[in-house]
């Protein structure tokens, strides 16, 4: 128990900071009842008059090895590598046990409900950005398609559907497919409930994903054509088809693996004699397990000294003009929202001096870590090009004065549907005063390394961001026209300080 609280401790992080994860919790609960089923088959324990040796010195390299990875996820929770050794070692110290206490019958007792822990961990991004994402723009392509042929005009444009009534899908034009983990989690659950063949795994695990794949499509079929009624019949509808979509999916996938294994309850082999871990096992257990806990304990202390002792330094915000008569305010939709995790979103158009209309939204994230990735993944470079908008050049950055400094905004022209527009944003770092610098692999790996752990040296156990971004459309002297809105938007916030 007490090594799973220490495993939880970071990756819980993880789980509530992707919105991809929300179903993560159930994996400890499905391993514990696959556990809880399995008690009368524990096997007996081995008759050990004292650990080896060597296994007293593999405590130490353990501890030694845990302290990085915990010190690197309080900066990092969402580092797909690191989350993954993390949870190896974690799942490598409960087999030593087991191996301990039973012998091989002790490692293939706990092994089998260990593998759902792959489900719980976050996919890397080369597989958002190479399979999920050309997924998501053919199922697009495949919903325009069966629009247009039920006489709903529509075009695929990225990853969403544009229809003569609105957008379906702009809102999570940039996000994953939700219910696809959460398929692969219980693929995994019923192979290792039923104990199937190793082949007949990996099959319902990728019937799981597909599953998923399925449930979302015909999720953003139904949409489209519900938005034949208009776009407030499609928000009225958008969370219930989620839902529904999800829930359809994990049942396929569930009869699947019952179909396959008959509609049979498992059997479980009752054995004669009870189980009891001996004193040898549970001693070098509990010494694996108070080191861990010292190295959490201390990684908590490094990481609150750090934050009491940060630096207060001038802040600025956005004050868009919500009180000019042409402004149109732009709530953030539940999706959005369970995406971007902000603490403060303000967004909204309004018609300029020269009558042009411009665009704003601004976000800011004060606790936790979501800002080291949450705005590099949800920008205008990003967000844009997935729902339809073609790159068509880079400009120049724009810088703004403020009271505190300088501000330096990327600057870039897009066109969607012919129409030209400028859009400028920042992602900026309010305790440090300067742009926030994205977690890339740039130079040598080993200065890639150095600027990583800087974060741990410096304690940030809190990232605070903000994301500020302006779009107008393009006409003569845009650029200079978005200097001066900008110079407009950006304020001096007297009653904020990081």
């Amino acid at each position: 128990m007490g090594l799973a609280l220490l495993w939880l401790s970071p990756v819980v992080v993880s789980w509530h900071d992707s919105a991809d994860l929300g179903h993560a919790w159930a994996v400890p609960l499905l391993m514990g009842y696959l556990w809880w089923e399995r008690w009368g088959e524990r096997p007996a324990t081995l008759a050990r008059a004292a650990v080896p040796a060597g296994w007293w010195v593999l405590v130490v390299i353990l501890a030694v090895v845990e302290l990085p990875l915990r010190l690197l996820l309080t900066p990092f929770p969402l580092w797909p590598a690191v989350l993954a050794l993390f949870t190896a070692l974690a799942a490598a110290v409960a087999l030593g046990a087991a191996w301990l206490a039973a012998g091989r019958a002790g490692l293939r007792w706990l092994a089998g409900p260990l593998l759902l822990l792959v489900s719980a961990l976050p996919a890397p991004s080369v597989v958002e950005s190479a399979v999920i994402i050309p997924l998501r723009e053919v199922m697009a392509g495949l919903a325009a398609e069966i629009s247009n042929l039920a006489g709903h005009p529509a075009v695929a444009v990225g990853t969403s559907v544009r229809l003569a009534t609105g957008w379906v899908g702009i809102d999570e034009a940039c996000g994953g497919i939700r219910s696809l983990q959460a398929c692969f989690m219980i693929g995994l659950f019923f192979g290792e409930w039923y104990r199937f063949s190793l082949g007949r795994r990996v099959v319902l695990a990728g019937l799981g994903v597909l599953a998923a794949l399925l449930g979302n499509f015909g999720r953003v079929i139904f949409l489209s054509l519900r938005a034949n009624a208009g776009m407030d019949a499609v928000h009225a509808a958008h969370d219930t088809a989620g839902w529904v979509a999800m829930g359809l999916s994990l049942l396929l996938t569930g009869w699947l693996a019952c179909h396959w294994a008959g509609y049979r309850w498992p059997q479980q082999r009752i054995l004669a004699r009870p189980a009891t871990m001996p004193s040898p096992a549970r001693w070098w257990l509990a010494a694996v397990v108070l080191l861990f806990a010292v190295n959490e304990a201390g990684t908590r202390w490094w990481f609150a000294r750090g934050e009491a002792a940060r630096v207060v330094i001038p802040q600025w915000t956005a004050s868009l003009p919500e009180k000019h008569w042409s402004f149109q305010p732009s709530p953030l939709t539940e999706t959005a929202r369970d995406m971007l995790r902000p603490d403060v979103y303000r967004a909204g158009s309004w018609r300029t001096g020269s009558d042009t209309r411009a665009w704003a939204y601004y976000v800011e994230w004060h606790r936790g870590q979501v800002a080291r990735f949450l705005p590099f993944l949800h920008n205008p470079t990003v967000c844009l090009p997935l729902s339809g908008c073609e790159l068509v050049g880079t400009l120049e950055h724009i810088k703004v004065r403020w009271a505190g400094g300088e501000i330096e905004f990327f600057a870039y022209k897009f066109r969607r549907l012919q129409e030209d527009m400028l859009v400028a944003f920042t992602i900026w770092d309010p305790s440090r005063g300067q742009p926030l610098q994205a977690m890339e692999k740039t130079g040598s790996a080993n200065a890639w390394w150095r600027q990583q752990w800087k974060e741990v040296t410096e304690a940030r156990q809190n990232q605070p961001a903000q994301l500020l971004t302006v779009s107008i459309s393009w006409e003569d002297h845009a650029p200079e026209k978005m200097q001066t809105l900008l110079e407009q938007v950006i304020i001096a916030n007297a009653n904020k300080s990081h």
